[in-house]
């Protein structure tokens, strides 16, 4: 790793765990032991380096969840588990979004434009492959369906709008508007898995809320 791979990597970690406005290049410089005058040299100013490490957080996001998805049993499981890590990461990522909207505003709109279209097309070549396996129905509208998908995910983790069932988490109220969506494009093979992947599911819940 060479001197401005590291210095990405550290800012990352001090943006992540301080909070973006709180760590200053001077402290990163002194956190690494170089000269601020380095960082500008390498990054311009805070808001070229931010973006950089912003841009490499969210891209290791994107690497674990494939990794994850590698032991997935077919597309539509690993699409659960895709969206679900999703869930699992909103608080950690909205709070670095918020952040950056308020304080970072050019920063925050070429991450959110740039991060959306990498996920719509993740989220595109899930539901091709699903179409290409006999999982879904080919007659839906990619970008309707991604949109739905969005919007679902939006309206529990950014917007808070959606009231749930006393007793009911963020978690498994995503889970259970993700498998009707499912179950509403898929084809009866993917029917199938839809609910076995249910039945995995709500085992690992009870113990979860046991724990």
């Amino acid at each position: 790793m060479d001197q401005k791979e590291r210095i990405i990597e550290q800012a990352m970690h001090m943006f992540v765990s301080q909070g973006i406005k709180s760590v200053r290049m001077d402290d990163i410089a002194q956190q690494l032991g170089i000269s601020k005058r380095t960082l500008y040299e390498l990054f311009g100013d805070k808001e070229g380096l931010l973006y950089l490490a912003m841009d490499r957080y969210f891209e290791k996001k994107r690497i674990e969840r494939a990794a994850v998805c590698a032991h997935a049993r077919n597309v539509l499981e690993a699409m659960f588990m895709v969206l679900g890590g999703v869930m699992d990461n909103a608080e950690v990522i909205q709070r670095l979004l918020n952040n950056l909207r308020k304080f970072y505003p050019a920063v925050h709109d070429k991450m959110t434009r740039e991060g959306t279209a990498k996920s719509r097309r993740d989220l595109q070549e899930m539901l091709e492959k699903g179409i290409a396996d006999g999982l879904f129905v080919d007659t839906i509208n990619l970008d309707l369906a991604i949109s739905v998908l969005y919007y679902t995910a939006s309206a529990i983790t950014v917007r808070k709008d959606l009231i749930l069932p006393a007793g009911m988490t963020e978690r498994e109220a995503f889970v259970l508007i993700i498998s009707n969506f499912f179950r509403g494009i898929s084809t009866t093979k993917g029917l199938l898995l839809v609910d076995d992947y249910l039945k995995r599911y709500e085992p690992a819940k009870t113990v979860h809320r046991m724990q």
